[in-house]
């Protein structure tokens, strides 16, 4: 879609890692798999950062999905009001933005000074900020107020995307996007492929795999599909592991990240995780609502003796993600050297 598109980038000479002395030895491919918007893809631009080419080259390609974004959490904020209007009204002064933020702003290919300006006095409205507070059902994007802070910023003609700003966007894979590296002697192939019901097809195509990163976002638990709003997302998560760790690739290592735990942890503050596991008694509390999630993954093995490499995570962070990624890459190794029984 824009800058992530990958497919077979050599990052060995990217990286000045030269010619492979294992160039001879198979690939090693991962595949990225979740649901949709758990984070397959932010993992995977944090493993472009870490072992491909970056964003360097390509940043200016993401403009049009983060000029998106705020107009995008707007969107979402107007009508929530509306449809509370009993509850909720916007100022005499930010009425007419709104109108503009539904009609004009909405349709324009990038963000004027304008448009900033009225996004930012609706999302300062003291309506606004009220449901903002009261409203754990709303609909925004994980990255809503990371953008909707930069508004000034991303309304300059003279604005670059930075590589954070590319870690925040959101953008759903709609094909199968490949990066090809070097971690030490051995080759790798990532591959991330689509987490939305229609995209979930891909996941045969996907070839020989060595190892299969799972992704599931924490944050879930209180929310339903963008497909299929009677479905709740962790437990279509939970039933796609199902998928992936008994049936797809039940002889493959599986690395589980459970993702956005900043997020998480903010969150279980204020919604008890019982709204989706009525038998959940930990209350609002981080540690025993993370133990319950991740025994509910470990119960789904039909291999009881199976190993599941779990990983609490913030793609967002790159320092987090690098720590993470170097671990599950030895992992991967190590299975690999096992498997041709080198162990």
């Amino acid at each position: 879609p824009h800058g992530a598109t990958t497919t077979a980038v050599d990052a060995a000479s990217a990286m000045g890692c030269g010619v492979s002395t294992a160039s001879h030895a198979p690939m090693r491919q991962l595949v990225l798999l979740g649901g949709g918007e758990c984070g397959k893809t932010t993992i995977f631009k944090q493993i472009q950062i870490l072992y491909g080419t970056g964003f360097e080259q390509t940043s200016m390609d993401w403009i049009y999905a983060i000029h998106r974004a705020p107009a995008r959490a707007v969107k979402v904020v107007l009508q929530a009001v509306k449809n509370r209007s009993e509850e909720y009204s916007l100022s005499e002064a930010n009425a007419e933005a709104a109108e503009r933020c539904l009609d004009q702003h909405q349709s324009a290919m990038s963000l004027t000074q304008e448009a900033a300006e009225d996004m930012t006095a609706i999302w300062n409205d003291p309506a606004v900020q009220a449901l903002l507070t009261k409203d754990a059902t709303l609909d925004l994007d994980d990255n809503a107020k990371y953008f909707m802070n930069k508004l000034q910023q991303l309304a300059k003609p003279s604005y670059r995307p930075s590589t954070e700003d590319i870690l925040n966007v959101r953008d759903p894979t709609r094909t199968i996007e490949t990066l090809d590296f070097q971690y030490h002697k051995a080759k790798f192939r990532v591959i991330d492929v689509g987490g939305q019901r229609m995209e979930r097809p891909k996941w045969n195509l996907t070839g020989d795999i060595t190892a299969v990163i799972f992704v599931c976002a924490l944050t879930e638990y209180n929310q339903v599909l963008r497909e299929d709003v009677k479905q709740n997302r962790l437990k279509e998560s939970l039933n796609l592991f199902d998928i992936a760790c008994n049936r797809r690739y039940p002889d493959k290592p599986i690395i589980l990240f459970l993702n956005k735990a900043d997020l998480f942890r903010q969150k279980i503050e204020q919604t008890d995780l019982s709204v989706c596991f009525p038998n959940y008694k930990g209350g609002c509390n981080y540690d025993p609502a993370l133990a319950y999630i991740k025994q509910k993954f470990l119960n789904i093995r039909k291999d009881k003796g199976k190993e599941i490499y779990m990983y609490e995570t913030t793609a967002t962070d790159s320092s987090n993600m690098e720590k993470i990624i170097v671990a599950m890459m030895d992992i991967v190794q190590k299975q690999n050297l096992e498997q041709s029984g080198f162990n």
